[in-house]
């Protein structure tokens, strides 16, 4: 029995002292760091790094010649094919997978109108307040929560969600959303904000920014993707890019800043005038009582429907019965796994989807259908992107640590994140992104990123650490008792 204990002794102490050690504070550098390669003995120098969305940019926007922002890019740096959206194809839960490297039903913003059942909130996007309500967003955690955590200052542009406290944490940084139609001076000021980040950069006051840029969103709903007012907006971007790109060559910064820009979705051309194209208008009210309906998230591409108690079914039939072209519908366990939609409880009990070439109108009665019903924008997006290629969009980056000249297979928009946490060199939060996807952008053989979740919960060592000591003691007491 003593030879037991004893022996039981040395077992708990060694694990004790293990878990201390891998919880050991890990210097600045490494802490840095979260691509190591096994060949590599020196530390590489803080990496710093801008990521621009770009809301709105079809993947074959880029093919405009005059684009010269975009070339420099593709030629000192890597791009994809093309980056293939999460569903639904909208503006929230792309932006917010772009940051989490989520999917909607695990980050929790699964539309841009959506309901939460067990909160009673309906999510409206900015400007309503309750866009700002925090629940909406703490279902996953945004990279610049996930950096400032790790010590990596960051400042945020315009991009909503920034203005929320989330785990504690908020970015050094945050300036909340601007629409684009009541900002005359869009275009200067991303240029100076950029002449901006580049100063804190070099003076080691920030290591992180993220920019929102909206004009080719805009311009393509409002004018039509291949409107000028749209391929205008598109070349002040390019101008942006180019600009950036100058000033970190005159700065000596091409070894330290590296710069992503991405999209969150495509869009379509929504014909109103061309009979032979014309899109076709599904008019749900003539085909679904909107008294078995307590509202309608959205209209369009895709929508959900919240029915009235006991109406789910009638409300099935009725879409069954209708046999209505070019609108497919699901209740909710039958929605497509390969959506990773259908897993939050904020996903309605009836999803709405149209095929391209169809619009979803909604019902007429005011307030029936949030936000609006019947407002036709010569641009749109939100359909599938598993079958609507319009609603692929980009991926361009570049850095010391990346080829040159790359083009990469297509991504999914769950990928970006874990190269933007490789190039910075902070450790990820779990996600449904793919490394292996990513990874032949890399100049170094066997980079990997790392996760943060494959470390001890170093807060919790010293209960264990205290617990296992009290048991050493008890141990100890019993031999010399004995």
């Amino acid at each position: 029995m003593r030879t037991i204990l004893l022996f039981n002794c040395v077992v708990i102490t060694f694990f004790s002292l293990l878990s201390v050690y891998n919880c050991v504070p890990t210097s600045k550098s490494d802490r840095k760091s979260s691509a190591k390669q096994s060949s590599k003995t020196s530390s590489p120098p803080k990496q710093k790094l801008i990521l621009i969305l770009a809301d709105g940019v079809r993947y074959d926007y880029i093919n405009d010649p005059t684009l010269k922002g975009f070339k420099r890019m593709a030629r000192t740096g890597v791009r994809a094919e093309y980056v293939r959206p999460i569903f639904p194809s909208n503006s929230y839960p792309n932006w917010y997978t772009i940051v989490t490297g989520k999917y909607a039903e695990s980050h929790g913003m699964v539309q841009n109108f959506m309901y939460d059942f067990e909160k009673n909130d309906t999510f409206l996007m900015w400007p309503h307040s309750n866009a700002s309500h925090p629940h909406w967003w703490e279902m996953a955690e945004p990279l610049w929560t996930t950096a400032e955590k790790q010590g990596v200052k960051t400042a945020v542009y315009w991009w909503d969600g920034c203005q929320i406290r989330i785990k504690n944490t908020e970015p050094t940084l945050c300036l909340e959303y601007q629409s684009f139609w009541t900002w005359p001076n869009v275009k200067n000021d991303t240029m100076e904000a950029i002449d901006e980040i580049l100063d804190n950069f070099e003076s080691d006051e920030w290591q992180l920014a993220l920019i929102y840029y909206e004009a080719v969103d805009a311009t393509g709903h409002a004018f039509g993707p291949e409107s000028s007012d749209r391929v205008e907006a598109m070349r002040d971007l390019d101008e942006i890019l180019y600009h950036l790109q100058e000033q970190i060559e005159s700065r000596n910064l091409s070894e330290t800043v590296n710069t992503v820009v991405v999209s969150d979705h495509g869009m379509l051309m929504v014909e109103t005038e061309n009979d032979a194209n014309k899109t076709k208008i599904i008019s749900i009210e003539k085909i679904i009582d909107e008294h078995d309906v307590i509202v309608m998230l959205d209209r369009g591409a895709t929508s959900m429907l919240i029915p009235v108690q006991g109406k789910e079914s009638k409300i099935l039939d009725d879409l069954k019965k209708a046999n209505t072209s070019g609108l497919r519908f699901y209740d909710k366990p039958n929605i497509p796994t390969k959506y990773h939609f259908k897993n939050n409880q904020r996903v309605a009990p009836i999803l709405l989807v149209a095929d391209k070439g169809y619009f979803l109108e909604g019902f007429s009665s005011h307030g029936k259908t949030r936000p609006i019903s019947d407002v036709l924008y010569p641009g749109h997006h939100g359909y599938d992107p598993y079958d609507v290629k319009e609603m692929r969009t980009i991926f361009y980056a570049t850095g010391s640590r990346l080829k040159h000249g790359f083009v990469s297979k297509p991504l999914m928009m769950t990928d970006h994140y874990n190269l933007i946490c490789f190039l910075l060199g902070i450790e990820a939060a779990p996600n449904n992104g793919s490394w292996n996807r990513v990874q032949d952008m890399v100049a170094e053989s066997n980079a990997h990123v790392e996760y943060y979740s494959s470390r001890p919960a170093c807060e919790n060592v010293g209960i264990v650490f205290q617990s296992s000591i009290s048991m050493i003691i008890s141990m100890a007491i019993i031999l010399i008792l004995r």
